[in-house]
């Protein structure tokens, strides 16, 4: 549990504390089993130790959860309100789930200096989330705008092409042609 960076600030003495208590505890989860269900208010959060999941939010893919130590289901607790997302296991996975009720129950210096901790830690993590989806935006767009400009110069040769194929129709006079063999096939012989 130490080596993960969320327990950074914290000493083995409340590290062993949130074991104690079951604040913290291992949650194992089949393939196929939602861990956190999109509505639903907690105040557990997990940490992913081992395995493969998805993160689905209205029903669309927001992003595949497969990294150990990645912090999810952070937001309920935070904002105080129910799930943003429903995350599913894909293969069989190991979590931490840190159960923040916990904290009601800590006397008011420690459970101020618990959450400040914990908030610390949490800031981190949605900042580098930020960043990092603020990067894929960026390059979402650069590929959409680069990709528009290519189907631009591609409307425009065709555009060019058919205008070509056109003036050559228009410049195919075949009424002589079509007179003659009308003549001809009229002809008696």
């Amino acid at each position: 549990m130490r080596k993960l960076p969320l327990w950074a600030d914290f000493d083995q003495e409340d590290l062993d504390l949130l074991l104690r208590t079951g604040a913290v505890r291992l949650a194992r989860f089949g393939s196929g089993e939602t861990i956190v269900e999109e509505g639903n208010y907690e105040k557990t959060f997990f940490v992913l130790l081992r395995g493969v999941g998805r993160i689905v939010r209205g029903g669309r893919l927001v992003a595949d959860l497969d990294t150990p130590g990645t912090i999810f289901g952070e937001m309920s607790f935070v904002l105080g309100k129910g799930r943003t997302a429903s995350v599913t296991a894909d293969t069989p996975c190991d979590c931490l789930a840190v159960n923040m009720g916990y904290v009601d129950f800590l006397p008011s210096p420690e459970r101020e200096d618990f959450l400040i901790r914990i908030f610390r830690r949490l800031a981190v993590v949605v900042t580098q989330r930020l960043g990092s989806a603020n990067a894929r935006k960026a390059a979402l767009l650069t590929a959409i705008r680069e990709r528009r400009q290519t189907l631009a110069a591609h409307i425009a040769a065709e555009r060019a092409a058919i205008t070509t194929l056109r003036r050559e129709l228009d410049g195919l006079d075949t009424s002589d042609d079509e007179e003659v063999l009308r003549q001809l096939l009229n002809r008696n012989y």
